[in-house]
């Protein structure tokens, strides 16, 4: 007994059970006086001979080896294919007396990464070491490591004696079979995904629906709140959703709504995910995660009948306006006309107004520059005006400028952050720490509230202060001012000789100042509507929101 406890601890099971006839199971192995060592070439438990004689009492497991990877290796005399004794001396089969099935499995999982692995010459056929050793990094590897009885290992995916390569149809880890193995160990799931919108086409026969895989991965499976994971807040709209649902060639072969992956990237809420927020909502928050299903199904959370319900989880109070208007949207003719309307309009306004600045001061700056040029030279002389100091501004002007200055900066700046978050300039600041998306909203916020502020103060200066009225009254726009932009532009581009005076305020401040009073007030009144979303959505609906 003691040598057979130590030379075959996987028979120690039947010694547990004290069967009187040990000596009949070493004949049955090892035959009578024709005893010989298993490494001479053609005895019972010569490598050459171990499965045949293994399988006269294993025949059901005998023959699943033979169809294995493993077996069909062992029967082209593959030196590196392993055979039963190879695996089973190391007591991997079933849970014996003392043992914990915790340790069963690791050693099941250590018999497989001894050959998978680069130590072993038959890695050299097998998935790369990383791809194999990546299983000890997933969720299922930390949690037998944590002791989890229940963690899937390497059997529990690919099976024992029926290995075979994913590219069998009949292999457990082949697609097809991907969401009937999953199901063993999550049946609860399984059945979310067999009822959605993927389960259902796959298994009417679409072989590119996604099945589990396709979204988790394979070996390195990890945790949805991982922030490495494909499916964790940060990654599952870019990672998982947008690889399908940017596809044009699967858009069109199966008639799904193409530019949902942009529409959601424009977003708010897709442009904050890629700023860093945890927060905002992704494609899962809305559609689901195994329980996808088409907006048709009364069912589906996107459903017109559950949007609210689904909108309320991040926007307490949500009611029917903030279904109204359409959900992936897109400022485009034919798709959102109004939207376009009022997105084009915008951008044509800010075409005109900076580029005409632009143009302007160009022709100015080029004016100035020749006419220097001839004062170096000594061919221009300019008739110098005697004149005394004059205070432009006081100092509660200054410090409106001031105010202005800077935060209006900064609301450019956290605004490009938001808007642009891949730029070359932002993805490094962003990448530092997943606060700054948070530090970011709070900076504009606080920009947004000084020039606010500042332009309140300037409605109260140009009311009730007497200097205040008076520029309000300077920078009321005159017909002068368009004789005198005209007389600029004759003179800058050298069809006039004469430079015009100008009074206090000349036209092109007066162009800059009520530029920027439109700018605030429409920063300031759409700023609020974006701000305060629940209230403004419930009021205006999403459209109006989408507009702000």
């Amino acid at each position: 007994h003691k040598t057979v406890e130590a030379k075959h601890p996987f028979h120690k099971t039947i010694l547990a059970k004290g069967t009187n006839d040990v000596n009949k199971m070493c004949k049955d192995c090892h035959g009578k006086h024709d005893v010989q060592s298993p490494k001479v070439p053609g005895t019972k438990f010569s490598p050459e001979k171990v499965t045949e004689s293994c399988g006269t009492c294993h025949r059901e497991q005998k023959e699943k080896y033979s169809e294995s990877e493993h077996g069909k290796a062992f029967l082209a005399h593959d030196k590196n294919a392993p055979t039963c004794i190879q695996c089973h001396s190391k007591n991997v089969t079933a849970v014996t007396a003392g043992t914990d099935s915790v340790q069963l499995k690791i050693r099941q999982e250590q018999v497989c990464i001894a050959c998978h692995v680069k130590k072993s010459p038959a890695s050299e056929t097998s998935p790369t070491s990383s791809f194999v050793l990546a299983y000890e990094q997933s969720v299922h590897g930390m949690a037998l490591k944590n002791g989890n009885s229940n963690a899937a290992n390497c059997v529990s995916c690919h099976g024992s004696h029926e290995m075979k390569k994913g590219g069998d149809p009949t292999s457990l880890v082949n697609r097809l079979n991907i969401p009937t193995t999953c199901s063993h160990c999550h049946p609860s799931i399984a059945e979310e995904y067999r009822e959605s919108i993927h389960g259902t086409s796959f298994l009417a026969g679409n072989s590119e629906a996604p099945v589990c895989t396709n979204c988790h991965g394979e070996h390195k499976i990890l945790a949805p709140k991982d922030p490495n994971s494909p499916v964790s807040k940060l990654h599952v709209s870019a990672q998982v959703c947008a690889p399908c649902h940017n596809s044009v060639q699967l858009n069109e072969k199966f008639g799904l709504a193409a530019e949902r992956g942009k529409s959601f990237d424009d977003s708010y809420h897709g442009l904050a995910t890629k700023a860093g927020s945890v927060e905002v909502a992704n494609c899962a928050s809305c559609h689901g995660f195994h329980d996808i299903r088409k907006s048709s199904d009364p069912k589906s959370r996107v459903n017109k009948a559950n949007l609210a319900v689904t909108c309320g989880k991040c926007h307490p109070g949500a009611n029917e306006n903030f279904t109204r208007g359409s959900i992936h949207v897109i400022a485009a003719a034919k798709q959102d006309d109004l939207l376009y309307f009022v997105s084009t309009a915008y951008i044509i306004l800010i075409i005109m107004t900076v580029g005409g600045m632009f143009v302007h001061n160009a022709l100015d700056f080029m004016k100035k520059a020749k006419r220097k040029l001839k004062e170096r030279r000594g061919h221009y002389i300019e008739e110098q005006y005697g004149h005394a100091l004059y205070l432009r501004m006081s100092a509660g002007e200054r410090l409106q400028h001031a105010s202005l200055l800077v935060s209006f900066s900064l609301l450019v700046i956290t605004g490009f952050m938001l808007k642009f978050p891949d730029a070359w300039w932002v993805a490094p600041i962003r990448s530092t720490s997943p606060a700054v998306f948070e530090i970011r909203s709070l900076i504009h916020r606080i920009a947004a509230l000084v020039m606010l502020s500042a332009g309140v103060f300037h409605i109260y200066y140009i009311i009730f202060v007497p200097r205040g009225r008076q520029l309000f009254t300077d920078l009321i726009p005159k017909l002068q001012d368009v004789r005198d932009a005209v007389a600029v532009a004759k003179y800058n581009l050298g069809i006039s000789r004469v430079k015009p005076l100008f009074g206090r305020i000349s036209y092109i401040e007066k162009t800059q100042n009520w530029a920027l009073i439109w700018g605030t007030i429409v920063m300031a009144l759409t700023g609020f509507i974006m701000w305060f979303d629940n209230t403004f959505i419930g009021l205006l609906t999403k459209l109006g929101w989408d507009v702000a």
